[in-house]
């Protein structure tokens, strides 16, 4: 009987110190991904048939300790057949409120040269701004990414850049 609950004890010693060697050596290499002071990047496809509308985009977003983040995107969309090229960014200022949820406000457009599609249409069905109200955006952790949505459905899943 003793035996048996010498082994017992044994064997969960044993675990005990896997387990804690394992957790010291996650923690240890582990990178800070959860603060929001850093950046990521994104390719994201959209198609939407009952709009006649696909795009495909490079996504840079920077987000900031001081509240402030800007936001690139580049790349090709489609209306009905017709083709542009859209490269354009926004900065902005956010408040973080209830968690993972963030209201942007103070949010100006900056259009490049290269940029031909129409302003609706982008707002419309990328990326939707009201030069007179903020926009609300939900940024999920994950390991080395954040997840950004709108209030209803995740969006784009943004891979942190190491710093």
């Amino acid at each position: 009987m003793k035996l048996k609950k010498s082994r017992i004890i044994g064997f969960m010693l044993s675990v005990f110190v896997i387990v804690v060697t394992i957790f010291s050596a996650v923690i240890g290499h582990k990178k800070n991904y959860s603060t929001l002071d850093n950046d990521c990047s994104a390719a994201v496809s959209i198609r939407d048939k009952s709009a006649n509308f696909s795009a495909r985009l490079n996504i840079y977003l920077s987000l900031h300790n001081d509240n402030t983040g800007y936001l690139d995107v580049v790349g090709k969309i489609s209306e009905a057949g017709v083709s542009y090229t859209t490269a354009r960014s926004w900065c902005f200022n956010y408040a973080l409120q209830n968690g993972n949820t963030a209201y942007l406000t103070r949010l100006t457009m900056d259009k490049r040269a290269a940029d031909d599609s129409p302003d609706g249409l982008v707002d419309r069905l990328i990326f939707s701004t009201d030069a007179g109200s903020g926009r609300y955006v939900k940024i999920a952790v994950l390991n080395n990414a954040w997840v950004i949505g709108n209030l209803y459905s995740p969006q784009f899943l943004c891979l942190i850049r190491d710093k």
